[in-house]
């Protein structure tokens, strides 16, 4: 099918699919928290935190480790650590707070067993050339590719961290107004990606990475947002077949999904949730993330 046909049909289905997922009960919201290791890791010393997380409560499910409170830890290229939250009801800031506990517990676990000091900051220079810690075919590909696509791929994979904030999705009516508001907030001083990280995502792979998308009015259609996600995602070029996917042949709608979660945009559809997901935010030291995810919660709320 063209690529015109493609946004259409596909549209639908991710309007119906979006549909499918949506929880009962009241909104919930949660975060992906990035941590950049002090000294660059390689994978030997990545396997000696996959032998202490056992030790800290934490068992592997797939690619991800699990607690039995359902916190997911995941890993990035460079060896960061993400801290996948549980849904958190806005105003329970009494699991909000244990789970920042937690979180700064194992990370002290990880420097007093290991040595290996993990930070809370955005960016830290001269990491490209550090050793890929991940050797998943899917990192092997994406570095290959961002050794030529970009000119500062290889940071972005090793060198940078960022907070993702998600918001449940209630209904396909809301899509146009919470849409809007993460499209705002991606644009906000308090959420935007500073300097320095943006150079980077800007000049790492542009039919992959930083792709605009065009902004929703609130009171639109819902069609119109999942017609936005998938023109972007249609566009964007398919990690190992250096082609965007509208000119693909014999893909299938999971296919496509799948593809949408390997291109690196500001606001992202996950769909096991359904949620949105804001990732403009840089990682920073865990004092000073309270305020941004009040501040966050608030503009959903409002």
């Amino acid at each position: 099918m063209n690529k015109n046909e493609l946004i259409n049909q596909y549209s639908e289905k991710l309007l119906d699919k979006i549909r499918s997922q949506i929880p009962g009960g009241q909104r919930t919201y949660g975060f992906e928290y990035e941590f950049i290791p002090s000294a660059p890791l390689d994978v030997d010393r990545m396997e000696q935190i996959y032998t202490l997380l056992p030790e800290c409560g934490f068992n592997k499910d797939g690619h991800y480790f699990v607690n039995s409170n359902g916190m997911y830890i995941s890993f990035e290229p460079g060896g960061q650590i993400e801290y996948d939250s549980v849904p958190l009801l806005p105003e329970d800031k009494d699991s909000f707070h244990k789970s920042l506990a937690f979180i700064e517990h194992i990370n002290a676990e990880i420097k007093s067993a290991l040595g290996i000091e993990y930070i809370g900051t955005g960016f830290i220079p001269n990491r490209g050339e550090s050793p890929l810690c991940l050797t998943s075919g899917r990192y092997m590909n994406l570095h290959a590719r961002l050794a030529k696509s970009g000119s500062r791929g290889h940071e972005m994979m090793k060198g940078t961290a960022s907070i993702h904030l998600h918001a449940c999705i209630l209904d396909v009516r809301e899509l146009p107004n919470l849409f809007s508001r993460f499209h705002t907030m991606s644009q906000m001083d308090e959420f935007r990606m500073q300097p320095e990280r943006r150079d980077i995502w800007n000049k790492t792979d542009p039919g992959r990475c930083a792709l605009p998308f065009q902004k929703i009015d609130e009171i639109t259609e819902p069609i119109h947002v999942t017609r936005e996600l998938v023109r972007v995602a249609a566009e964007a070029y398919v990690l190992g077949k250096e082609v965007p996917y509208y000119e693909l042949e014999n893909e299938t709608f999971g296919d496509f999904l799948y593809h949408m979660t390997t291109i690196f945009t500001d606001i992202r559809l996950n769909i096991k949730g359904p949620t949105f997901e804001l990732r403009t935010l840089d990682s920073m030291p865990m004092e000073n993330f309270e305020q941004a995810w009040d501040t966050f919660i608030s503009i959903i709320e409002s």
